[in-house]
């Protein structure tokens, strides 16, 4: 075996590990996409299934100055002095976050229900419904009990939750929460 035939082998195998190893890369980087989009599916799952105590949170939280009479000042000065600043503001860091999180998701519930509602397919606007059934309503009702009220079958209404999930993950998170289909 010669010289050029060794530095033949080289190249060779230097290519072979190049794709081997870009083709390995190229995986990798598909699998976190997948990885990323199930995230946030499953995020928009919890914030819908969390939506109801967020709301509460926010509308029974106090912290807004004018919201608070001196007694809750004094308390939290007294617990700031004690406790320092960390308790207290995480608490209102807390509250600011979760208010801003309900603002973003009703606004988007709101864009998704307009969608639901104007469109031609009656299939859209049962997912509108099943959503707010599920999610809104001020009693949760089952997907038994919606599919009894819509006259579908359990499985239309999984089905439906699944899709409005999907398109509700793309309006919470953009293009991020666009599904890996």
């Amino acid at each position: 075996m010669g010289k050029n035939d060794n530095r033949e082998l080289i190249r060779i195998a230097a290519e072979v590990g190049a794709k081997a190893a870009m083709d390995r890369l190229d995986r990798e980087r598909a699998k976190a996409r997948e990885e990323k989009a199930d995230r946030r599916l499953h995020n928009t799952r919890l914030l819908l299934k969390n939506y109801r105590l967020f709301k509460k949170h926010t509308e029974n939280a106090v912290y807004e100055a004018e919201q608070m009479d001196e007694s809750v000042y004094d308390i939290l000065d007294l617990m700031e002095r004690n406790a320092g600043n960390v308790f207290v503001d995480s608490i209102k860091i807390s509250v600011a976050r979760t208010a801003m999180l309900v603002q973003h998701i009703d606004a988007m519930l709101g864009i998704y229900e307009t969608y639901c509602t104007s469109s031609r397919k009656p299939e859209d606007a049962r997912r509108w419904r099943v959503i707010q059934a599920k999610y809104m309503d001020e009693c949760e009702k089952t997907n038994l009990d919606i599919a009894d009220q819509e006259h579908v079958s359990e499985r239309t209404i999984e089905r439906d939750a699944a899709m409005a999930h999907d398109q509700l993950a793309a309006l919470f998170f953009g293009i991020d929460g666009v599904s890996k289909q």
